[in-house]
């Protein structure tokens, strides 16, 4: 594996950060402090991409994002819920990170990012560009944003990152997940399936056949659209790697360098 390089994106999967079935929402401080220990072996500059987990889910389930058939009053109603969730877990991660002292800030899309129908439309990156020069580690998440068309919709974490490494001069992408890697079949149902190393154009749709929604609530399209979502950083060069957030030192082995159970997608 080559030595990474600035900038990082770092997905912290909701699975991992947070009791994703459990109501109200909850979340793991205890992974959050150690994934936050791991980070310190690493000085490259990062954004932490947070997923919604038990504090983005429930509540945008709650008030039907998951459907297009929710008016859009119905949408706006959820606002203040999804919101003030997303809020407390950010703030979570954040004094995670400042207790290892890793300097960071949070910048919720709410605040700044607008949406078309479920795209985005407008989402300036000044402010996050001027966090990272200045040393800051930027912490961005999952979020309900105003819609022209929809009034409000969601903006997902696997939504984020590939935003911002289109955007942004970035070099590796690491995706923490519960699992491994991405399976040949949903390891919850086959404890056999066995996972995928390397994924990239010989075996992209076979991979995305196979690649089911998350069973727990999620209201952001499962497996199969992050895979497919990924692939549209084609030809950048960009290093993906999904791996396990929940093992203990994975994160600080990757960050280092050295080789880990994974499946890195080639693109």
């Amino acid at each position: 594996m080559l030595p990474l390089k600035p900038l990082i994106i770092l997905k912290l999967g909701g699975s991992v950060i947070t009791y994703k079935n459990i109501s109200p929402p909850k979340s793991n401080i205890e992974a959050l402090s150690r994934i936050a220990g791991e980070m310190r072996i690493s000085s490259n500059p990062k954004i932490v991409v947070l997923g919604g987990g038990s504090h983005g889910h429930q509540a945008a389930h709650k008030y039907g994002y998951g459907s297009l058939e929710t008016s859009n009053t119905m949408r706006l109603a959820g606002i203040p819920e999804i919101r003030h969730n997303m809020s407390m877990l950010a703030l979570e991660v954040e004094s995670s990170l400042t207790n290892a002292g890793i300097p960071s800030v949070v910048l919720s899309p709410f605040s700044f990012v607008k949406m078309n129908n479920g795209i985005i439309s407008e989402f300036p990156l000044e402010i996050i560009q001027k966090s990272i020069d200045a040393g800051i580690t930027v912490i961005l998440h999952g979020d309900v944003c105003f819609d022209s068309v929809l009034g409000s919709s969601i903006l997902s974490g696997d939504t984020l990152v590939v935003f911002l490494a289109q955007e942004l001069t970035t070099s590796s992408i690491l995706i923490g997940t519960n699992v491994d890697g991405i399976f040949e079949e949903n390891p919850d149902d086959n404890p056999e399936a066995k996972i995928i190393s390397v994924i990239d154009a010989t075996n992209r749709e076979s991979v995305l056949a196979g690649a089911g929604p998350s069973k727990s609530t999620d209201v952001t399209g499962g497996m199969t659209r992050k895979v497919n979502d990924l692939f549209s950083l084609e030809n950048t060069g960009i290093e993906v790697v999904v791996f396990n957030l929940n093992i203990p030192g994975r994160l600080k082995k990757l960050l280092n360098g050295k080789p880990i159970t994974c499946t890195r997608i080639q693109i």
